[in-house]
C-alpha cells in the first residue's frame, strides 16, 4: 500500500468515524468520500515535474525580482543549526 493510499484510508476512516460519533444521520458520507476518492486518484495519476518546469515560475528566477533564493535566506535555515 502506498503512502496516499494509506492517508486516503485514513481520511475516509475519519470522516466515517465522525458521522458515526456524531450522529449525523442525514450526511451522505458515500457522496463526499467519493468526491475525496476522485481527487486522490487524479492526484496520484499525475506524473510529477521538477521545480524547474513549475508552470508557476521561480521567484528566484526573476518573476519577483525580490525574491531571493534559499541560499541567501536571511533568517538562515534551521536545519544548520546545531541541537542542543
Amino acid at each position: 500500500m502506498s503512502a496516499l493510499d494509506s492517508l486516503l484510508d485514513n481520511v475516509k476512516n475519519a470522516i466515517t468515524q465522525h458521522v458515526q460519533q456524531g450522529g449525523h444521520s442525514n450526511f451522505d458520507t458515500g457522496g463526499l468520500i467519493g468526491k475525496i476518492t476522485d481527487l486522490f486518484g487524479k492526484h496520484q495519476s499525475q506524473t510529477p515535474i521538477p521545480a524547474s518546469k513549475d508552470p508557476y515560475g521561480d521567484p528566484a528566477g526573476g518573476t519577483r525580482a525580490d525574491a531571493k533564493p534559499a541560499s541567501q535566506d536571511p533568517y538562515g535555515d534551521p536545519a544548520d543549526e546545531r541541537k542542543r
